[in-house]
C-alpha cells in the first residue's frame, strides 16, 4: 500500500512539474520599475478600444492600394522597376538607397508600415516628408503629400522633344504629383500654360483632399486611409471641396459647372465633362493622324515632328493622372488645347 502511495504521489509530482513548464508565460520587465510606463507606451496604439487603428485598417482594405494590380505586380520580376512600388520591400530600399534588389525574400505588398514606422519611431510619422524631385528636375513639395509623390508621379521626362514614339509611351499610370505641380508635361513653343489654386493652395496636397475630413463623410469606402474620393454608392468628400469652392454648387460631386465652354461643344458643362470632351477631341486628331490605334493605345514609330510625340504624351498625361481635370484644371486644360491647336494646324 505504502509503495502505491509513493508511485501515485511522485506520478502527481512529475505531471505537476510537466503542467509547470507547459504553461510558464515570461512577462517582460514584471518586476521592473519601469515596467507601466512601457505598458503604457504600448496601450497608445494598442487597447482595447483602439478606434483609431481599426477604423484606418478598414479604411485601407477598401482602398485601390490594397487591392488589384496594386497586389498582382506584388514582387514581380527581377529588380524590376514596379517593386518600387508594389513591394513593401522595394518601396523602402529605394526610399533609402535610390535602388533595388527585388526579388525580396517573404515579400509583402504595401501596408500600414510601408508609410509609417511606429515600432522604429514610436509616432505615426510618416517615413519621408522630404521634397521629391520629379523627372524633368523640377520639386514637388507638399508636406506630407511628398510621401506619396514618391510613387505617384511621371516615370520619364516629358518636357524632351521626342523624335519617335517608343511602346508603352506615356507618364506610365500614375503622374498625380506633376499634374498637380503644373509641371513635366510637353509645352508648346509659344503657348502660354496657367494652373490652378490647386498647385500651391491645399496643405499637404494629396493628403488633404484623399484623406478628407471625417465630418464629412461615413463609413469606409471614402477618405481617411481608402484615399478614395467617391465609392462606390456614390458617397463622396464633395463638401469638403465646399471649404474653399462656392458652397452655391450643388452638384455634389466633382464636376463643377462653369461659366463657360471650354471643349467647345456648344455646351456649357462642368469641368471634369468638359476636359473629357477635349481629351476625346484629342485623341480623335491623334487616331486620325496614325499615332493611336483604334483601341486607344499608342502606335510605336519614328516621327519626323517632335511636337506630335508632345501631343501623345499630353494625351495620356491628362488620362493617367485620372482626375478628369480636378488636381489642375487649368493647366489639364492648356495641354490639351495647345495639342489640339498644333495638330489641328499640323494635319
Amino acid at each position: 500500500m505504502m509503495n502505491v502511495s509513493r508511485a501515485l504521489l511522485v506520478l502527481f509530482l512529475v505531471s505537476l512539474l510537466a503542467f509547470s513548464l507547459g504553461c510558464e508565460r515570461k512577462i517582460v520587465n514584471e518586476n521592473k520599475d519601469n515596467s507601466q510606463a512601457e505598458l503604457n507606451s504600448c496601450f497608445t496604439c494598442h487597447n482595447d478600444e483602439d478606434g483609431v487603428l481599426q477604423r484606418a485598417e478598414g479604411e485601407w482594405m477598401h482602398s485601390v492600394h490594397a487591392s488589384g494590380n496594386n497586389i498582382d505586380y506584388t514582387n514581380r520580376g527581377d529588380g524590376d522597376d514596379c517593386t518600387r512600388c508594389h513591394d513593401h520591400q522595394g518601396f523602402l530600399e529605394f526610399l533609402a538607397t535610390d535602388s533595388l534588389s527585388a526579388p525580396y525574400d517573404n515579400v509583402s505588398g504595401i501596408h500600414c508600415f510601408t508609410c509609417h514606422a511606429p515600432h522604429t519611431t514610436g509616432t505615426l510619422a510618416l517615413r519621408t516628408e522630404e521634397a521629391f524631385t520629379l523627372l524633368d528636375g523640377s520639386t514637388f513639395d507638399h508636406g506630407a503629400g511628398n510621401l506619396c509623390a514618391n510613387c505617384h508621379h511621371s516615370r520619364v521626362n516629358g518636357t524632351l522633344a521626342l523624335d519617335s514614339i517608343p511602346s508603352r509611351y506615356g507618364p506610365h499610370h500614375g503622374p498625380q504629383a506633376d499634374m498637380l505641380n503644373g509641371t513635366n508635361a510637353f509645352e508648346f513653343e509659344g503657348y502660354t500654360y496657367s494652373y490652378s489654386t490647386h498647385s500651391v493652395g491645399i496643405p499637404d496636397a494629396c493628403v488633404g483632399c484623399h484623406m478628407g475630413n471625417e465630418r464629412n463623410h461615413s463609413g469606409y469606402g471614402v477618405g481617411g486611409h481608402s484615399f478614395n474620393m467617391e465609392d462606390e454608392e456614390g458617397n463622396n468628400l464633395y463638401l469638403y471641396c465646399a471649404d474653399c469652392h462656392s458652397a452655391a454648387n450643388t452638384a455634389k460631386d466633382y464636376d463643377f459647372l462653369l461659366d463657360r465652354d471650354v471643349d467647345h461643344d456648344g455646351v456649357i458643362e462642368g469641368c471634369q465633362t468638359e476636359i473629357d470632351g477635349l481629351a476625346d477631341s484629342l485623341k480623335a486628331l491623334l487616331t486620325a493622324d496614325g499615332l493611336l490605334n483604334s483601341s486607344g493605345s499608342v502606335i510605336s514609330q519614328k516621327l519626323d515632328d517632335p511636337n506630335k510625340a508632345g501631343a501623345v504624351y499630353n494625351y495620356f498625361f491628362i488620362e493617367d493622372d485620372r482626375s478628369h481635370g480636378v488636381h489642375n484644371f487649368k493647366y489639364a486644360t492648356d495641354l490639351l488645347q495647345s495639342a489640339i491647336e498644333y495638330m489641328v494646324a499640323h494635319p
